[in-house]
């Protein structure tokens, strides 16, 4: 007996470590490719079915899709309306698991299993082939954990204490049901239950009725596992999650009621309906999860034209998420790097017009009035500027002539120069802050804030209208002040004597942050044409 509990623990883990690492592999094979081509697919509502069942059958779990596709959304890569038919399609692609496990496969598994091995072993291909490498070997390790767990169930109708055991589990149905809800908030992944449950049927543990049952319960157990890894999500993204608990809860609840009927007044309806199928049993209690997530997909469609506005009242966005949207940025424009281009440089001024406001929110006159913190401006900042590098990286992919090449290295350059720029002044506003609270800094401060605040707004000024004339006056600004700024850096202590450390230290930290934003406004002015003509 303890060699069946260590066989079947063995195909457990083995079982589950081929899904983790298949939704790994997955993860590796999503370049920005695969997500240029969801925000294409996502366009045309047919098409953005046919990927979310691509989708849903490699992850193998909707509730991960649902938080990949919430990421997306949150990034302005693509629409709630857009994302909505992906989510719901994906319901039905992870069917395919449970459809196959219900053949007979054995032979094909190994052959897999050993050859990816061997690939994998030898270090065969690199990149992407390594990832798809990946992907096949924890596919085949999936199913050998099955074939175990099949074997270790095979010897138990022969113990005397089985049929005791069968026979008490056997006596409810909504211990199924709510065995079913209550795995999936352990487990991720309705598909693999669906499986496990099937592999216990054919052990004689659970009847067909109890496993029809436990699946139809993995619908209810996904509104409520979103409802606890949804909890530190605002706004669009957690649209997408509260969709996806609504349709597949909206699902089990619906096959679970017409199951219920059927086995409370001894109607042919669900059960009777799929048993008589052609196929096996297994591929019997396979249809059953099909059938609930083909309920998920019809509640989409039924839904279609109202689900969006509903889901937005339900958790409006935030402004971070307004905020943390690139503008111009579209992955259709990657096709054309003249354009890409040209889209980059406009939200490059886009951000870079964001600096002032981060200083308005602690500045003086401006601070009370500030309509976002500096904390939620900054971030969102940063994740803009994460995507346009993450853009510009992707038009380097493509052909361009010499011309072309040049400006992308230009645009290149002022990505980082707006990386470096959104933390100096982000720490800047930290620390001129906290040096305003000290009484005998709270005018210098105010003087420090004002002066990078007037910079801002002429490199602003500078960097739309290409004016030599300005770009001029902006290089003669921002040339070397060390040696002054060490004076009036004297000169504020020398009139504050006795001062703790701490004040010390913070004005000298405060004008060594503003000696660094200054400097990188510098570097920017130099990035500038210098002469309308030659304008990027």
């Amino acid at each position: 007996m303890v060699a069946l509990i260590a066989l079947f623990v063995a195909g457990l883990g083995l079982f589950f470590h081929g899904l983790g690492g298949l939704r790994n592999s997955a993860q590796g094979l999503a370049s920005r490719r695969v997500r240029a081509l969801l925000a294409r697919w996502s366009q045309r509502p047919v098409v953005a079915g046919l990927g979310g069942l691509g989708f849903g059958a490699m992850t193998q779990s909707v509730t991960a899709v649902a938080f990949i596709l919430s990421s997306l959304v949150e990034a302005g890569l693509i629409t709630v309306r857009h994302a909505l038919p992906v989510v719901a399609c994906a319901n039905l692609g992870t069917a395919l698991l449970v459809l196959v496990a219900s053949f007979d496969i054995h032979l094909a598994v190994l052959c897999v299993l050993g050859a990816a091995s061997i690939a994998l072993a030898g270090e065969l291909g690199g990149g992407r082939m390594r990832s798809l490498l990946e992907a096949l070997f924890f596919t085949a390790l999936l199913f050998f954990g099955l074939r175990i767990m099949k074997e270790a169930f095979a010897p138990l109708p022969g113990f005397a204490w089985f049929g005791s055991f069968v026979h008490l589990v056997q006596s409810s149905m909504l211990l199924a049901f709510v065995a079913g809800a209550l795995l999936r908030l352990l487990i991720q992944s309705s598909p693999a239950i669906a499986v496990i449950a099937i592999a216990l049927s054919q052990g004689g543990l659970l009847t067909s009725e109890q496993v029809m049952a436990m699946i139809f319960g993995t619908g209810l157990g996904v509104g409520g596992s979103v409802v606890l890894l949804s909890s530190n999500l605002k706004g669009v993204a957690k649209q997408i999650v509260i969709y996806q608990g609504l349709l597949s809860s909206f699902a089990s609840v619906v096959v679970g009621a017409v199951f219920a009927i059927e086995q409370l007044t001894g109607w042919a309806l669900l059960g009777h309906f799929l048993q008589g199928l052609p196929g096996t049993t297994r591929l019997h209690l396979a249809y059953a999860f099909v059938t609930m997530q083909s309920v998920a997909v019809l509640a989409a469609l039924a839904t279609a034209r109202w689900a969006a506005p509903f889901l937005a009242r339900l958790s409006p966005g935030t402004a971070e998420q307004d905020l943390s949207r690139p503008e111009f940025l579209h992955e259709q424009a990657l096709s054309d790097p003249e354009t890409a281009l040209l889209l980059v440089e406009r939200e490059h001024r886009r951000l870079l017009a964001r600096l002032p406001q981060m200083l308005d929110t602690v500045r003086q006159e401006t601070a009370a009035a500030a309509p976002v913190p500096l904390d939620v401006l900054r971030h969102a900042t940063q994740r803009v500027t994460g995507e346009a590098e993450a853009f510009l990286h992707a038009v380097a992919d493509h052909p361009m002539d010499r011309e072309t090449s040049g400006r992308l290295l230009l645009l290149e350059r002022r990505q980082a120069l707006i990386r470096t720029l959104t933390d100096a002044v982000g720490d800047f506003s930290q620390a001129d802050e906290k040096l305003r609270s000290m009484a005998e800094f709270a005018n210098f401060a105010d003087a420090l804030a004002e002066g990078l605040h007037a910079l801002l707004l002429t490199t602003q000024e500078a960097t739309d209208n290409r004016q030599e004339a300005d770009r001029a006056l902006l290089l003669t600004i921002t040339a070397d002040r060390g040696e002054m700024m060490e004076r009036i850096r004297r000169n504020a202590l020398a009139a504050s004597p006795g001062l703790p450390h701490e004040a010390k230290a913070q004005l000298v930290y405060t004008t060594s942050l503003f000696e660094r934003a200054v400097w990188m406004l510098r570097q920017w002015t130099l990035t500038l044409p210098a002469a309308t003509a030659d304008s990027p």
